[in-house]
């Protein structure tokens, strides 16, 4: 790890992981029409090979991913993960469908994506909404993130294996009465915006 990031930028992170997976349940709710709860979020930080392991992800896995770059005022990539469980739950729940297992991007229909990227998307751009809150900057991605599905570890290479910045983790739960969501957000904070971070979190 290269510890770009301080303790204090580290536990600044974490919080907009909070408070960003409690406004996720809240739009959740509403995108589902019914009482959506959470667990506590599970935040860890590290470098990008080992913040896999802390996720637990099975690195062969097929996941369902989306990801943005946001690149002014401050710089950082986001990205959601969904393993193929809350993939066929999510889908379950918002139709008709008893989809029972997800082996392939093939077993889903264009809607039955579209509707996973719906809930994806809202889950990051809650998290947006709580760093922009934290950081007092206002930003509004121009372009909605695409859903894409590949192996866990092919995902990681693509998003963060390029360089050797650090990645955070927020794992969460989401919980309806019917079905379980489980998620991985990942952040990574680009190191040449690391003063525009301390100014926007008010470290000095």
């Amino acid at each position: 790890m290269t510890d770009i990031f301080g303790e204090d930028e580290i536990e600044a992170f974490k919080e907009a992981g909070n408070v960003g997976a409690g406004h996720a349940a809240i739009a959740l709710t509403k995108l589902f029409a019914r009482d959506v709860d959470m667990s506590v979020p599970f935040v860890r930080h590290g470098d990008a090979q080992s913040i896999l392991d802390e996720a637990g992800i099975e690195k062969d896995i097929l996941i369902a991913y989306e990801a943005i770059t946001i690149d002014d005022p401050v710089k950082y990539r986001l990205s959601v993960f969904f393993k193929p469980e809350t993939v066929v739950n999510i889908v379950n729940l918002l139709t008709n469908a008893s989809l029972s297992h997800l082996e392939s991007e093939e077993d889903l229909t264009k809607m039955q994506k579209s509707l996973v990227q719906e809930v994806g998307s809202t889950i990051m751009l809650r998290y947006i909404a709580a760093l922009n809150k934290m950081m007092h900057v206002d930003i509004v991605p121009t372009q909605a993130p695409e859903i894409n599905f590949s192996t866990a570890i092919d995902a990681f290479k693509t998003l963060f294996y390029e360089n050797e910045e650090e990645v955070f983790l927020v794992q969460l739960d989401l919980f309806t009465d019917e079905q379980k969501f489980e998620c991985q957000l990942f952040i990574q904070p680009n190191k040449e915006s690391i003063e525009e971070y301390r100014k926007a979190f008010y470290i000095t």
